[in-house]
């Protein structure tokens, strides 16, 4: 009997996380619909603003349904942010090693990832909305979407850290899908590299603000390459 209503547990909890990707994207794509006529806008700052509307709403959505873990875990992180960054920070720069090799030796045949020339793009059009939505509002996003809902549903944390780095992995290749190109897909290794290392820190800090930290971290070191490279 046990075994059987754990099963179904983690059923839910699968149907729960799919859900929840279901919904960001579906609000994703109602939201840049309503606004679109802002977004197309030749106003720079409306249409900056228009996409930063776009992710505000989506992110308060998912606070107000993680308010509950996000609010206790900021007043942790408050007081015990030091340990959490000093404990897992050998975490992250594995994945990131991992992200920079496999990244390196897949793009010399496959070429850059849609993802990438999408988010380059972006940036080039619209620096003000990618530049908060890439150091602060994906961050958190992301996090909440794809480390918080299965942690507690296995056991075993080595499944729930692969599970979680290829939820996030797929999530960085939805717009590969549109290309064509079969061996982006291969860039899941890179993405899924970061995606479990996070994984990992959120499995042993039990604190979403710890991967918030790190995620925005990283991407703060990556918008500060692109922007260099751009100069150069």
């Amino acid at each position: 009997m046990g075994d059987k209503m754990n099963m179904e547990q983690k059923l839910i909890d699968f149907l729960k996380q799919f859900l929840l990707i279901i919904l960001y994207i579906f609000l994703s794509l109602i939201l840049e619909t309503l606004f679109y006529k802002n977004i197309m806008s030749s106003n720079f700052l409306l249409s900056n603003l228009s996409f930063l509307a776009i992710e505000l709403i989506i992110l308060t959505v998912f606070i107000f349904i993680y308010r509950r873990k996000i609010v206790p875990d900021f007043t942790d992180f408050k007081k015990n942010y030091k340990t959490y960054l000093k404990e897992n920070y050998k975490y992250w720069l594995y994945g990131l090693l991992v992200m920079l090799i496999s990244n390196a030796i897949i793009s010399s045949f496959a070429g850059m990832p849609s993802n990438e020339e999408a988010n380059r793009e972006l940036l080039s059009r619209y620096p003000i909305y990618m530049t908060i939505s890439i150091l602060l509002i994906g961050p958190i996003t992301e996090e909440l979407l794809t480390r918080a809902p299965l942690k507690d549903t296995f056991k075993n944390k080595n499944i729930y850290i692969i599970l979680s780095g290829l939820i996030f992995g797929s999530l960085h290749l939805i717009s590969s899908l549109e290309s064509h190109n079969l061996l982006e897909i291969l860039y899941i290794i890179p993405y899924g590299a970061l995606g479990c290392s996070l994984a990992k820190i959120y499995a042993n800090s039990n604190n979403i603000w710890t991967n918030i930290s790190f995620h925005a971290i990283h991407n703060f070191i990556s918008l500060t390459l692109i922007l260099v490279g751009a100069l150069l």
